[in-house]
């Protein structure tokens, strides 16, 4: 399927190649696209659809929105040293964890690119209390998300984010069914 969104009146029409698998009930939605920045305008279109259609509140999708828009961003300037045209892909996946008999859903998002290592030492963002532009992208994309891994294995990078959407209800609360909405 191909998306088509165009941000602003006057640009060009940008296009998402987009992969939704069927057959996968926890595969939401999946996006290739290139390392160019007018990309990110579309990206925010189609999570914004998702997180409406996943029932996030306001609030949590524009976190989700903030956290990858600033992840791509991340990798776009610091992966892809500003190239336009390196591939990056995201995966969006509807999961659910059990804590103390309590389930709970989840969106879980992996950025994938293969640019420049990570270097685990400099993914800390600078002081808050420092005030210039820039290098906050870190810091919001760990505020908005409740859990970030990252790690680099054979030539990709890869971006973990998870987002508790709400609490489930407990066994006991169900009557020890689970209720699927």
């Amino acid at each position: 399927m191909l998306l088509v969104f165009r941000c602003y009146p006057n640009e060009a029409e940008v296009h998402l190649e987009v992969h939704a698998r069927l057959n996968d009930r926890s595969l939401l939605l999946k996006l290739k696209l290139r390392s160019d920045p007018k990309m990110l305008c579309s990206v925010r279109g189609a999570l914004g659809a998702l997180a409406e259609n996943l029932g996030l509140s306001p609030e949590q999708a524009r976190a989700v929105v903030l956290a990858v828009d600033e992840a791509l961003t991340n990798v776009i300037r610091h992966a892809y040293l500003g190239q336009l045209d390196r591939p990056i892909s995201i995966s969006f996946c509807r999961g659910q964890t059990q804590q103390n008999g309590s389930f709970q859903d989840l969106l879980e998002i992996v950025v994938l690119d293969r640019g420049v290592p990570l270097n685990e030492e400099k993914l800390r963002g600078r002081p808050l209390d420092e005030v210039r532009p820039g290098g906050l992208g870190l810091h919001f994309i760990r505020e908005c998300m409740d859990k970030v891994e990252f790690r680099h294995d054979k030539g990709t990078n890869y971006l973990r984010m998870v987002k508790v959407l709400a609490r489930a209800q407990t066994d006991q609360e169900t009557g020890g069914e689970i209720e699927c909405k």
